[in-house]
C-alpha cells in the first residue's frame, strides 16, 4: 500500500471522527437533538416526522432550563389544556437524558394501562427510528422498559421505564427523572403513590420531577398540589398555558365582511358568555423565555373557533368549554354542574378583578392587637394600622367621605381542612355599589379578633358590623361590646321563648333557615353581575363552593368557604340596610378619641 493511500485513509478516518464529535456536540442542544434523533407521528396523518417543538413546548423547555440553571434540578407542575404536546415534550426530554448519559434512570407513571402502553410505544418508536450512526447499544427492551448498555455492565447502563399509577416497580429505587402523568386521574390514593415515587428522587444533582395533568374538578391531589405550588408553598413551579396559545385553535374567515360582522356580534349572546366573550378578545399572556418575552393574544380567528367548539364538541355548554379549554388556571378546575354560583358570571368577575389588580394591586396592613401606641401626644388604647406587605388586611379602596360600609365577619370554628384549621375572615363592602373594598383573613383567637374588627370597622366610618353568633362568634361579640365598646353591631330580632314578643339578639345566627337566605341573596348578586370582588382568594372560594350530594351548599372537599360566608353576611347587611343619602340614626358616628391611626 502506497504512502499516499495510507495518508488518504488516515485523513478520511480523522475527518470522520471530527464530524462525529462535532455532531455529538451539536446534539447537546435539545431542539437540535429532537429534530435530528426523534420521530413522532404527525397529528391527523399519522406520518412519521421529525419532532419539532411547537411554541408551547419551546416555552416549557425554556422554563425548565431556567429553573435547572438556577436550582440544579427541575420541579415543575403543569396544568394542561387539550393537545398542547406537554407529555410529548417531557417524554422526549427524558428519552434524550437516558439515551445520552451514563447510569441514569428515567421513569414515567400514568393513570391507566392503556396510557402506559401508548406512551411506551412512543418511546419504542423513538428507539426504532434513531439515527444508526449514533444509536447506543441496547441489551433489553420489554413491554414497559428499555436498558441501554451491555450485560457485562458496559455502555450507558441507563434505563427508561413506565408503570401504572402505584409505581410499585420502582419503590425504593433511585430515580433521576420522574414523570407523573395525568395525576388528577390517579384516584383516592394519589397522594400515597406520588409520595412513594417522589421520595425515590434525590434533591439536586440534575434530577427532575414533572407532574402534569388536565384538571378533573376540585379537591383532588393534583388540585391541591397545583395551588400549593401557586402560593409558593412547595418546591414546584406552576406552568399553565391558556387555550388560545395553541396555533391549531383558530378558524379563518371567508372575507373581511364576515370578520366585521363577527366582531360586531361579540358579547351579545349569553350562550357564548356574553361580556366574557367580548372581554376575551382583549386578553393576552406573556412568558419570559431565553429568546426574550413572548406574548400571545386572543384573535378573532380564535374566537370563531371557540364558538364552533362550544356549539359542537361541548354540546352548547360553556362550562364544559371552560373545563376542557380554560383561559386561566382556576377556570380549568370548575366542578361542572355542581357549582353553587353562576360559573360564567364568576369567570367574568375573575377577569374584571384581574384587570383591577393590575391598576390597583391593593395595600397590605397589619392590624396590631394587645398593643398601645401613643400618637401626637395622645395616650391610651389605640386602634391603628401598620403597612406590611406580608400582613392579613388587604385594602382595595380606603374609606372615603360620603360613603357607607357594611362588614361581615366569619369566625373560625377550628375545623380542620387537610390538617389545617380554618380562617376567620372580615369582609368590608361599599354599601352603595356592592363592592369589596377590604378583606382581612387570618388565624386568631376569637377575643383578639374583636380588636381586629374594631380597628377595621372604626376606620371604615364606624361601619355596621355583622358577626356570626355561632360557636366562637359569641366570644368575639362579647369582647366587641363589653371590652371595645363598639356601638354599631348588628342585632337580630327573634321571638321570645313563649313565641309572643320579639327580643333583640346580638349578632347573626347562621342556621338551616338563614344560611340559604344569605347564600340565595349572594347568588342573585353574582348572577345579575351586581357584585364587585377584587380579591383573588375570595373568587377562588366562590368557584369551589359547590352543591354536595346531600343538597348542602358548602366548600368542595379540601377547600375553604370562610370568605364566602363573610362576603354573604356583608352583602346581606347592604340588602337589609341599603345606602341612604342621609346617614340614619342607627349608624352612630365615630368619636374623635377613637380615630384610627394609619402608619405611613
Amino acid at each position: 500500500m502506497s504512502t499516499s493511500t495510507v495518508s488518504s485513509k488516515t485523513g478520511s478516518t480523522s475527518n470522520s471522527k471530527n464530524s462525529y464529535l462535532e455532531l455529538m456536540k451539536r446534539l447537546q442542544d435539545h431542539e437540535t437533538y429532537f429534530q435530528y434523533c426523534l420521530k413522532i407521528q404527525e397529528f391527523g396523518t399519522k406520518k412519521l416526522i421529525p419532532f419539532s417543538m411547537n411554541p408551547i413546548q419551546k416555552i416549557l423547555h425554556s422554563v425548565a432550563q431556567k429553573q435547572h440553571k438556577k436550582e440544579e434540578h427541575v420541579r415543575i407542575i403543569v396544568l394542561k389544556a387539550r393537545r398542547a404536546g406537554i407529555s410529548t415534550y417531557i417524554q422526549a426530554r427524558m428519552f434524550k437524558y437516558a439515551a445520552t448519559n451514563f447510569n441514569k434512570k428515567c421513569h414515567i407513571t400514568t393513570h391507566s394501562k392503556d396510557t402506559t402502553q401508548e406512551m411506551f410505544n412512543m418511546a419504542r418508536m423513538y428507539s426504532e427510528n434513531y439515527p444508526k450512526q449514533i444509536k447506543p447499544d441496547m441489551y433489553y427492551s420489554g413491554k414497559s422498559e428499555m436498558w441501554w448498555g451491555s450485560k457485562d455492565g458496559g455502555g450507558l447502563n441507563s434505563s427508561y421505564s413506565l408503570s401504572t399509577v402505584e409505581g410499585s416497580e420502582v419503590r425504593g429505587s433511585a430515580i433521576d427523572m420522574l414523570h407523573c402523568s395525568e395525576v388528577a386521574s390517579w384516584g383516592n390514593r394519589a397522594r400515597e403513590y406520588a409520595t412513594g415515587l417522589m421520595n425515590c428522587v434525590v434533591t439536586g444533582h440534575n434530577t427532575e420531577i414533572w407532574i402534569e395533568s388536565t384538571a378533573q374538578g376540585v379537591g383532588n391531589f393534583f388540585y391541591k398540589e397545583y395551588w400549593r405550588a401557586d402560593k409558593k408553598e412547595s418546591a414546584f413551579q406552576t406552568v399553565f398555558f391558556p387555550w388560545y396559545m395553541m396555533r391549531e385553535y383558530k378558524m379563518d374567515f371567508a372575507d373581511e365582511n364576515e370578520k366585521d360582522q363577527f366582531m360586531d356580534s361579540l358579547g351579545k349572546e349569553e350562550r357564548y358568555g356574553g361580556k366574557e366573550e367580548k372581554d376575551l378578545i382583549e386578553r393576552s399572556v406573556s412568558f419570559d423565555t431565553e429568546d426574550g418575552e413572548q406574548r400571545f393574544g386572543v384573535t378573532p380567528e380564535n374566537m370563531k373557533w371557540r364558538r364552533y367548539m362550544i356549539d359542537g364538541n361541548c354540546q352548547g355548554d360553556l362550562n364544559i368549554f371552560h373545563q376542557e379549554y380554560p383561559s386561566y388556571a382556576r377556570e380549568a378546575f370548575v366542578a361542572s354542574g355542581r357549582s353553587a354560583f353562576d360559573s360564567n358570571a364568576l369567570s367574568q368577575i375573575y377577569f374584571e378583578a384581574e384587570e383591577f389588580r393590575k391598576l390597583i394591586p391593593g395595600r397590605k396592613f397589619a392590624v396590631p392587637v394587645n398593643e398601645f401606641k401613643d400618637v401626637h401626644g395622645m395616650s391610651g388604647m389605640r386602634y391603628y394600622l401598620d403597612p406590611n406587605k406580608e400582613a392579613e388586611l388587604t385594602v382595595w379602596n380606603p374609606p372615603r367621605e360620603g360613603r357607607q360600609y357594611r362588614i361581615g365577619v366569619d369566625v373560625a370554628e377550628g375545623i380542620l381542612v387537610d390538617g389545617k384549621s380554618d380562617f376567620s375572615v372580615v369582609t368590608v363592602m361599599d354599601a352603595e355599589g356592592y363592592e369589596e373594598v377590604a378583606t382581612w383573613s387570618g388565624k386568631i383567637d376569637p377575643d383578639l379578633l374583636a380588636w381586629v374588627c374594631t380597628t377595621i370597622a372604626r376606620w371604615y366610618k364606624n361601619a355596621l358590623l355583622c358577626v356570626e353568633n355561632n360557636n366562637h362568634g359569641l366570644v368575639t361579640l362579647k369582647f366587641l361590646q363589653q371590652i371595645h365598646h363598639y356601638d354599631n353591631l348588628y342585632m337580630e330580632k327573634a321571638l321570645d321563648e313563649k313565641g309572643q314578643r320579639t327580643k333583640k339578639k346580638l349578632g347573626f345566627s347562621t342556621n338551616l333557615r338563614t344560611r340559604p337566605l344569605i347564600l340565595d341573596h349572594l347568588r342573585q348578586l353574582i348572577r345579575e353581575r351586581v357584585l364587585v370582588v377584587h380579591s383573588k382568594e375570595t373568587i377562588d372560594e366562590l368557584q369551589t363552593f359547590v352543591i354536595h350530594a346531600n343538597g348542602k351548599e358548602a366548600a368542595q372537599s379540601g377547600s375553604h368557604d370562610d370568605r364566602v360566608m363573610s362576603l354573604a353576611l356583608a352583602c346581606y347587611m347592604i340588602h337589609m340596610y341599603p345606602f341612604e343619602e342621609t346617614q340614619p340614626s342607627y349608624f352612630p358616628q365615630s368619636r374623635g378619641n377613637r380615630e384610627i391611626y394609619v402608619g405611613a
